[in-house]
This record gives C-alpha cells, structure tokens and sequence, in this order.
C-alpha cells in the first residue's frame, strides 16, 4: 500500500473511473449504502468487504463458502469502528483515504496488465493489508482465509 495516504474523494470520481469494472463499482456503491448504514463518515474497506460478503457475484460466494457472514462482519465492525455523530458526515460520500490507497494500487496492477480491477483483486487486496480493519475483522469471525486467497487467485485466473 502507497506510503503516505492520500485526502478523501468523492466516491464519484471512482464511478467514473475507466480502470475499475462494472461490478467493482457496484460493489463500491454497495459500500457507501453500508457506510450510511453504519453512520460513518468515509467509504473504507471494511464497508467494502459487507458489500463483497453480499454480493451475488464468484467472489461474494467464495467469502460465504470460507464462512464470512455479513451480519456477523457488520456486527464486529459496529464494534471496532464507532459512528460518527450525523453532523459530520458529509452530504456527498466521500471514500476514505486508505481504501483510496489501495484502489489506486489495485488500478496501477490492472493498468499495467491492460485489464479491469476486478472484484478478486479488491478481496485479495483488503486480505493482504494486514494492519486494515477488514482482515482482523475476518480473523475475529473464523473466516478460513488461506483456503478464500486461494480461492480468489483462482478466480483470478479465469
């Protein structure tokens, strides 16, 4: 992940991004409905991750299957992560600087690839960042996650 964290933006400009497929930028509207739910101010990956539990797609089932249940992820996440008081969250939603960081490090891989960003990258990449919030939040729920990463790099290949 980038060094230095970049300054929030508006989920917006990633809708409009060329670089990330169809299903990853419903995935990312998936999160800003969770991270209104949840009273938070920025869209980050622990957001990202309900939306990918949910998602009808191979790797919202591929999460399911390792055991990751959305109710339970929600849940641990209320827990860890307080509400922002609704002063302070922002009329237009805005997504977060680490999950910005690792959206931008996802593009430049597909970049250079000549390809989408895809819904198995992002998973891999929220499992990899081991300091983030959605991989303690797995590990806390029993999530099987050597057996999801390799299931993922699987579905990556196809």
């Amino acid at each position: 992940m980038a060094s230095s964290l970049p300054k929030p933006r508006p989920l917006a400009s990633f809708l409009a991004d060329e670089r990330f497929s169809q299903e990853v930028k419903a995935l990312l509207r998936g999160a800003a409905v969770e991270t209104t739910h949840l009273g938070h101010r920025f869209i980050s990956g622990e957001h990202l991750l309900i939306a990918l539990i949910t998602s009808n797609g191979p790797t919202g089932q591929g999460l399911r299957e390792a055991g990751a249940r959305a109710e339970q992820v929600r849940s641990r996440i209320e827990f860890i992560v307080p509400h922002d008081p609704p002063f302070l969250v922002p009329k237009e939603m805005n997504v977060g600087p680490r999950l910005i960081a690792l959206l931008e490090d996802a593009a430049e891989v597909a970049e250079g690839l000549e390809t989408h960003v895809e819904a198995p990258e992002i998973a891999l990449a929220l499992l990899h960042d081991r300091e983030g919030i959605p991989s303690r939040v797995l590990d806390e729920c029993r999530v099987n996650t050597r057996a999801l990463i390799q299931r993922l790099h699987l579905l990556q290949q196809n």
